[in-house]
């Protein structure tokens, strides 16, 4: 080889830097279980993670901003269990899936995420990124919309994955407020898919989800 090629991936100064967001997101995870809240202050968090205190505020800015990323976590973990499943069958299948696999995931730490996701209804100085980040997992999960007739894809491809974003954060608001038990989200999660899903089937799809509802 007549010189060195130049490496892929990211540099040395960006592995380092998400080691520490992550060190520092970590220790959040762990008070939060510990807590059952996010009353914790900075200093706890930096000494939780074994870095200095300025550490979650140079990478993070303030406690706000650690539960957004915190968030960013959970719904990038909630799409590379989808992705891991290698779901089967059509758009539809593949959104209760995605639901199942999300709601699987939320129920592992019930407590840490009930905080995460109740703090994000907190405005900050900035718009949170949530939206799109929720809409890009329906999208991830409906995929090239195979199972909804193609003289509605245009529609579906611009409306669903806003819509089921909605839908699935309405469902978590009143599993937040103790309205949904852990037992029953899974089943609140798919009969809200259910209902949206239907305006965008056929015949057989529509009967499918309608019996799905009647349970």
């Amino acid at each position: 080889m007549a010189g060195w090629e130049r490496m892929s991936g990211p540099s040395l100064r960006d592995r380092n830097r998400q080691l520490a967001r992550d060190v520092v997101l970590d220790a959040a995870e762990r008070l939060l279980r510990a807590g059952g809240t996010a009353d914790f202050s900075m200093r706890a968090l930096a000494a939780e993670a074994g870095v200095g205190f300025a550490t979650p505020f140079n990478h993070f800015g303030n406690k706000n901003a650690i539960m957004q990323a915190l968030s960013a976590r959970l719904i990038a973990r909630m799409a590379e269990g989808f992705r891991g499943s290698r779901a089967s069958g059509d758009a539809i299948d593949r959104v209760f899936a995605m639901g199942g696999i999300a709601v699987a995931l939320l129920l592992e730490q019930p407590d840490v995420y009930r905080v995460v996701v109740g703090s994000l209804g907190v405005a900050g100085a900035a718009p949170t990124a949530v939206m799109a980040q929720s809409r890009s997992l329906w999208s991830l999960a409906l995929g090239p919309l195979d199972g909804i007739p193609d003289d509605l894809h245009a529609t579906a491809r611009a409306v669903l994955p806003g819509q089921l974003a909605f839908g699935f954060r309405g469902c978590l608001s009143f599993w937040i407020a103790g309205e949904i038990t852990d037992a029953a989200l899974g089943a609140a999660v798919a009969a809200n898919a259910s209902v949206i899903l239907l305006g965008f089937v056929g015949a057989d799809q529509r009967a499918r989800l309608l019996a799905r509802l009647a349970g």
